[in-house]
Order: C-alpha cells, then structure tokens, then sequence
C-alpha cells in the first residue's frame, strides 16, 4: 500500500468519526492545508491528518492556523 493510500484510509477513518457524531463532512480536494471540512450547529472544524509517517511543517501549520483565525474555525491535526 502506497503513502497515499494509507493517508487516504485514514482521512477517511476520521471522517467517519466526525460523521458518527452528526457531522457535516467535507473532504478537501488536493487537501492542502486542510484535509476535511467538518460543520455542525454552528461548528467549523478544519482537520489535517497526518498518519505516523509525515508530519505537518511548519508553514503548513502556519497555513492552517490563518486559515483557522480568519474562518473563525477550530484547527484540528489528527494524528
């Protein structure tokens, strides 16, 4: 299984999670900063996921923190 299939399983694994707890879930195309788009009653959750292997640098963290602060969203990093 390639890098991409197992980043790919994975977001798809905490995008089940977000949709069992009522979840609108949206998957990123290109997912660059942010992997999954999550609303519900108001919420915005912007998640990137990371499996053991990668890690998110530090501009990508930069990047998804602006993003977070100017949506008034809840940055996420699943792990």
């Amino acid at each position: 299984m390639t890098n991409y299939e197992k980043g790919r399983r994975f977001e798809y694994r905490v995008r089940d999670l977000f949709r069992e707890c009522g979840f609108i879930v949206i998957r990123a195309a290109q997912s660059k900063p942010i992997d999954l788009v999550c609303l519900k009653d108001g919420w915005s959750i912007l998640v990137e996921c990371k499996t053991k292997k990668t890690s998110l640098s530090k501009e990508g963290k930069r990047e998804l923190m602006e993003i977070a602060k100017t949506s008034k969203a809840l940055p996420v990093l699943a792990y």
